[in-house]
């Protein structure tokens, strides 16, 4: 008996079989997706008005786009204060077992400028929370790097890191 002899000899039940096991699986695959928590950080600069003073610099924005509550235990800043050779980048790669992507970038806390994370905090389903790092704050950080260039990172309380897109400050000639 040929494959085409079996498909034509299935009934209707068989059919509602196979049609139940491909469902179940698409939701089981879907409620994995679905419960694993997601946050999503972005950096930009923007300007704000607090007491009737404004201030410019960079807004943090991180946002909880997954279904569950996110315990965010910290906000930080990342910037590159020297460049990592070949050789450097292997050994911490055969070292630690993941990939360097940054070696050579300075981490520091908003803490360490006076700057309120609001961290450790809940951040519920479906919310954000915004921090503005002022202009002058963010060229003190820079005056060590090497570019111009942030990066943030927000860890969960269970030390889980997620990293913005390299963010590069503006330098503005004066004339």
């Amino acid at each position: 008996m040929t494959l085409d002899d079996k498909i034509q000899t299935l009934k209707i039940t068989d059919y509602l079989a196979i049609y139940a096991a491909l469902l179940s699986s698409v939701v089981f695959l879907w409620n994995l997706v679905q419960s694993r928590p997601r946050i999503k950080v972005n950096v930009l600069f923007g300007v704000e008005t607090i007491d009737g003073v404004t201030t410019s610099g960079v807004f943090v924005v991180v946002r909880n786009t997954s279904s569950h509550d996110i315990h965010l235990g910290a906000i930080g800043i990342l910037y590159p204060y020297r460049e990592a050779g070949a050789k450097e980048r292997l050994l911490h790669f055969w070292r630690y077992k993941r990939w360097p992507k940054r070696v050579g970038w300075c981490h520091t806390s908003l803490s360490n400028y006076a700057i309120k994370d609001g961290c450790p905090m809940c951040l519920e389903a479906r919310k954000s929370h915004h921090v503005l790092v002022p202009k002058e704050i963010v060229e003190k950080i820079l005056s060590g790097a090497t570019q111009a260039t942030l990066i943030v990172k927000v860890q969960d309380q269970l030390w889980n890191d997620v990293y913005s897109k390299p963010f590069k400050w503006p330098q503005l000639k004066r004339v």
